[in-house]
């Protein structure tokens, strides 16, 4: 989540045939935001005008998996996943951000430190595009983040993660992420 290194191909971001992503720009597209087909109604939207996004059809995949082995993993029928994430608006962009506090995985605040991803409401998150494929960035964690706000009645996503401070994150939660992202990335996504 607050930590992961840059691996961006040496052919650059999005230029490879196994990219995960796409270059977007205001002036090549009619709308900031586009659906994720096959989703109930989740959207992606860019931070800047010229900036980077996951390919849709890619993007799709990830989250039909994420909720099919999230339903299997944590015994949750996919209708009420899906149902979690619908109207979720997914806003990406290549240029990180810092945050004046956070909680690290272990639950112990941090101030002022660059995180690749957000769970900004029960219905929108901000993820950051770091390298050419979806396993390297935090999109399954601000899902996970996603699930349990909408499980805790919209009033907190677990924000301490492992910590004691607020409940639903735990451990096996974790471990989940670590198997999917290292799944997505033996398929090269």
């Amino acid at each position: 989540f607050l930590t992961a290194s840059l691996l961006i191909p040496s052919n650059g971001c999005g230029g490879n045939s196994g990219s995960s992503i796409k270059k977007t720009s205001c002036i090549e597209s009619q709308s900031l935001f586009s659906k994720v087909k096959g989703t109930p109604n989740i959207q992606v939207r860019t931070s800047h005008c010229d900036d980077y996004i996951f390919k849709n059809k890619k993007l799709s995949r990830v989250i039909h998996m994420f909720v099919s082995e999230y339903s299997r993993e944590f015994d949750i029928s996919e209708r009420v996943l899906w149902d979690y994430l619908t109207n979720l608006e997914i806003e990406m962009s290549a240029i990180p951000r810092i945050v004046s506090s956070a909680f690290d995985v272990k639950g112990n605040p941090v101030s002022n430190v660059p995180v690749t991803g957000l769970a900004l409401d029960p219905k929108k998150i901000w993820v950051e595009v770091k390298t050419s494929q979806i396993w390297s960035s935090s999109l399954v964690h601000e899902l996970v983040h996603i699930i349990i706000w909408n499980q805790n009645a919209g009033i907190h996503a677990d924000p301490d993660h492992e910590g004691d401070q607020f409940s639903g994150w735990t451990k096996e939660h974790t471990q989940f992420i670590k198997e999917f992202n290292r799944d997505l990335l033996d398929r090269e996504i």
